[in-house]
């Protein structure tokens, strides 16, 4: 039996040596919320995420508590009354682009894709589709993407006190530089 695990093993070494996975650990994403009272925002720069051309996978992890506010008091509201980091610590993307024959991660270009995965947030997860680009430049990968969320389909809840200065309406972008 160790006989032919040994066999297919080196068989499906070549295989995997050429498997290419760009990834980072230090993504950014940041998000929106306007209204006619207020806007504030919001940037996180410890995502990972990690892309596989060769089987299509897409996946993007984002520590909830990373996200840094101009006010520390928002900064708190944020993690304790909206997104609850004490019992729902990272956000995740999971999926795959589409489109990824129309990706050429040998050529410097930027190339249209579409994401069609799963988010979870907050608890909940959502089937989603996201519009975004892959920019190949000297072999290194950046993944970007604006989309929106609405905070009431991650059962997040917004106070009435709040409401009209929180949006339900979310918009976040995604720019991440990925290297293998």
């Amino acid at each position: 039996m160790k006989k032919y695990i040994f066999i297919a093993a080196v068989a499906l070494m070549p295989m995997l040596s050429n498997a290419q996975v760009y990834k980072t650990a230090a993504g950014k994403i940041s998000f929106v919320s306007k209204t006619s009272i207020e806007e504030f925002s919001a940037n996180n720069s410890q995502v990972e995420a990690a892309i596989a051309p060769a089987n299509n996978q897409l996946q993007f992890r984002v520590p909830v508590n990373g996200f840094v506010f101009k006010s520390a008091l928002m900064q708190k509201h944020f993690q304790e009354n909206y997104m609850e980091t004490s019992r729902f610590q990272y956000s995740n993307f999971k999926g795959k682009i589409k489109n990824m024959a129309a990706v050429n991660f040998a050529q410097n270009g930027e190339y249209p894709v579409e994401a069609v995965g799963q988010l979870t947030m907050h608890g909940v997860t959502k089937d989603i589709t996201v519009p975004g680009k892959v920019v190949v430049k000297d072999g290194a990968v950046t993944l970007k993407a604006n989309f929106r969320i609405k905070c009431s389909d991650y059962q997040i809840k917004i106070p009435a006190a709040s409401a009209a200065s929180v949006s339900d309406d979310i918009a976040i972008t995604v720019d991440c530089a990925l290297a293998k």
